[in-house]
């Protein structure tokens, strides 16, 4: 019981997902049809991609500004490392130079202090060029990746800026297309009733009248008083041919014994005479 329980939930599942699909489907290709049936159609579908298009456009090109505005102050912050770098290996340089003299002269307390103002430019100097390592680093990345967004972000403009010739090439195409099958269906004898014209109508009702007309003839073929005329006529001429037939008969008779009398005559008796 529990698992017939099981089949049948799982049915009544299977019923209703077939019955939401196949809703769906019906209003999906409804839809299709408001936007392919009709020129108003094919603007209002040209004219919501164009939307979506141009949103997805301001989009990416906010986000892409974003990214830029981070990378110029990256740019900005890294041209800065330099300069200070440029500075520091200056005054390092200085204190090595000045560290060096005190030395010389064997004066050790302003040796320790450029000794101390030399470690203190070269730490800086370090801290500066990792920092420097890791924006360079940063920087050609976020370039790499902002070069194919900015390729994307061509490509959405080009293609919004292309939509109005294609919806006209699309609605000229559907225009032509209606028009060809039309003029097909014409040409097929497709046409109703109110596109045939007075012509049209003219050759159908004679049509038709010859139709009747033959119809007619034949019933008038079928009229039983036709047929005896008929049977008449031919009784006539059947009647005829057999009297014709029995007089050339008798005239053969009466002219037989005539032909045959002149024959008898033209014997010649040889017997003698007693």
């Amino acid at each position: 019981m529990a698992e017939q329980k099981v089949g049948i939930i799982r049915a009544i599942f299977r019923y209703f997902r077939f019955w939401n699909w196949r809703k769906a489907r019906g209003i999906m290709q409804a839809a299709d049809e408001q936007f392919t049936g009709s020129v108003d159609g094919i603007d209002a579908a040209f004219e919501m991609h164009r939307d979506v298009m141009v949103e997805r456009f301001t989009g990416l090109r906010d986000a892409i500004a974003e990214v830029e505005a981070v990378l110029e102050e990256k740019r900005a912050r890294l041209e800065k490392l330099n300069e200070e770098e440029e500075d520091l290996l200056k005054k390092r340089e200085g204190a090595l130079t000045l560290a060096e003299q005190a030395k010389a002269a064997n004066d050790q307390t302003e040796y320790d202090k450029h000794a101390s103002a030399f470690e203190r430019f070269h730490v800086r100097i370090e801290e500066v060029e990792a920092t420097q390592e890791r924006l360079g680093t940063e920087i050609a990345e976020s370039s790499g990746i902002m070069d194919r967004h900015m390729l994307q972000l061509q490509e959405l403009q080009a293609e919004v800026e292309s939509l109005p010739a294609k919806k006209a090439e699309a609605i000229a195409d559907f225009v032509s297309a209606k028009q060809i099958v039309e003029l097909n269906d014409r040409l097929q004898g497709l046409e109703t009733s109110i596109d045939r014209g007075p012509i049209s109508a003219v050759l159908d009702a004679n049509r038709k009248l010859t139709a009747k007309a033959r119809i007619t003839e034949k019933l008038a073929g079928a009229d039983v008083r036709v047929q005896d005329k008929a049977y008449e006529r031919a009784g006539r001429v059947s009647t005829a041919q057999s009297k014709m037939e029995e007089m050339l008969s008798a005239r053969a008779a009466e002219k037989a014994p005539k032909e045959e009398a002149p024959e008898e005559e033209k014997k010649v008796d040889t017997r003698p005479e007693i």
